[in-house]
């Protein structure tokens, strides 16, 4: 049996009047393990949504060349997996998948065995999605497409909301799945632990694609201050506690986060980190007592309340009021807070960030990274006291997260102004953040 081959011959693609690439030329084998590497906003997600046949759409189109994609059997992790899940629960999603492929379902509980054993999903099969963390999400996508028998995976910034151990524990299934034949192509900014797999590089850059040896990639080596417990608070945690119907999640707490500095929160995936933003936006209950500038949470009412307290969600369509660009950015010019950002400010940000000429580019279409710069420049111009930044740097290219840290720093960051920041991604987090939270066995404590 010949084997075969993804060819891209010659591919120009635009969106709306915007050229994306120019004359693309590459080649996929059957049995290759292929990383797409480039800046945010060069295409990864676009070229892997053309070779999954996603693209073109009524806004876009391939102006010149053809694209060959043979494989019938394949599947997609999407950069949000919330896009991924029809169903309620991990079990009814792999039910769901593998009765749409008339497996009996005797031969398919064998399947949703095995594959929950493989990515290390089986304690989650029949919790709520809405109870999952982004890294657990990514497993149950990768399980399903194992499920599916996909001899394809394509896979956009699959780890970009798991932690190092759950990014090694996929690396190491995605490497499995290599072994025995199947054809992967991963777009990904971190590029740690690629090199025991020795996957083929392609760079994208400047509307073009070249192959590139592996770029190196540094361990990471953090060391926090510990805080002062004399400084003014912002948040006092006192006999406080936080817990799902099906697991605890932070047992009794003492601490304080204190006023005008960035904080750190890490934590495994599924430890809590998102809940806990959930309780500091009045959208979970907790127990015990917390206080926002010595005042009792539930006692706030909840539109003061979340106006000096804001949140970037992980996923940033959730974030987005408006449908173009400039209709995103007229309305939080219209009610902006934040004096240091003028409309003539604005604009240079917008060329540092590589979002300039997009006014009426729909903010849905933008990709993964220039949503996420374009979310942080919103709520910089909301201003509240307090940001909650869930996974800020995701989908970001190591250039874009030193120009949202410089962002955050010297237009946000001031003695009444506090960041705390859940983040994987830790290669630059301390030129930004002062102090390190840690979450782990249920417990929250300050670390170096």
């Amino acid at each position: 049996m010949s084997s075969k081959q993804i060819k891209i011959n010659q591919l120009s693609f635009q969106y709306q009047d915007k050229l994306i690439f120019k004359n693309l030329d590459f080649t996929i084998n059957q049995g290759d393990f292929a990383l797409l590497t480039g800046p945010s906003g060069c295409g990864k997600s676009t070229l892997l949504k053309l070779i999954a046949g996603l693209e073109p759409t009524s806004t876009s189109k391939i102006t010149t060349g053809s694209l060959t994609q043979p494989f019938t059997n394949w599947g997609m992790v999407f950069q949000d997996p919330n896009r991924q899940f029809t169903m309620a629960t991990p079990r009814e999603e792999l039910i769901f998948a593998l009765e749409n492929k008339l497996i009996d379902r005797v031969t398919a509980q064998k399947i949703i065995d095995e594959v929950s054993h493989k990515t290390n999903i089986s304690h989650l099969l029949d919790r709520p999605f809405l109870h999952l963390s982004g890294g657990e999400k990514q497993r149950v996508a990768l399980a399903v497409l194992i499920a599916m028998q996909s001899d394809l995976f394509l896979l956009d910034e699959p780890f970009a909301n798991c932690d190092s151990h759950n990014r090694n524990f996929l690396l190491n299934c995605l490497d499995s799945l290599h072994q025995e034949g199947k054809t992967i192509l991963i777009s990904d900014h971190n590029f740690a632990n690629y090199e025991k797999i020795d996957p083929k590089i392609f760079a994208i850059k400047n509307q073009r694609i070249q192959t590139t040896p592996l770029p190196s990639q540094e361990e990471v080596v953090t060391n926090f201050s510990l805080p002062h417990t004399k400084q003014e608070s912002v948040y006092s945690f006192n006999s406080f506690s936080l817990s799902f119907p099906e697991k605890e999640l932070l047992s009794s707490t003492n601490l304080k986060i204190y006023s005008g500095k960035a904080t750190l929160l890490t934590g495994e995936n599924g430890s809590g980190k998102t809940s806990l933003f959930k309780a500091l936006s009045k959208v979970i209950t907790y127990q015990g007592e917390l206080l926002f500038k010595d005042k009792e949470v539930k006692k706030w009412r909840r539109r003061p309340y979340l106006s000096k307290v804001g949140q970037i969600f992980q996923n940033p369509d959730d974030q987005f009021l408006n449908v173009t660009v400039k209709e995103e950015l007229d309305f939080s010019l219209k009610y902006n807070q934040n004096p240091s950002l003028n409309e003539s400010k604005l604009q240079s940000i917008l060329t540092k960030l590589n979002l300039e000429n997009m006014d009426e580019q729909v903010v849905y279409s933008l990709s993964g990274g220039q949503k996420r710069k374009l979310q942080i420049l919103v709520m910089l111009m909301a201003y509240p006291d307090v940001l909650l930044l869930d996974e800020p740097f995701s989908g970001l290219d190591q250039k874009s997260v030193s120009e949202v840290i410089f962002l955050l720093k010297n237009y946000f960051l001031d003695e009444n102004h506090s960041l705390i920041v859940i983040s994987h991604q830790l290669d630059q987090i301390q030129n930004l953040c002062d102090y390190h939270l840690v979450l782990k066995d249920q417990q929250l404590f300050y670390a170096k």
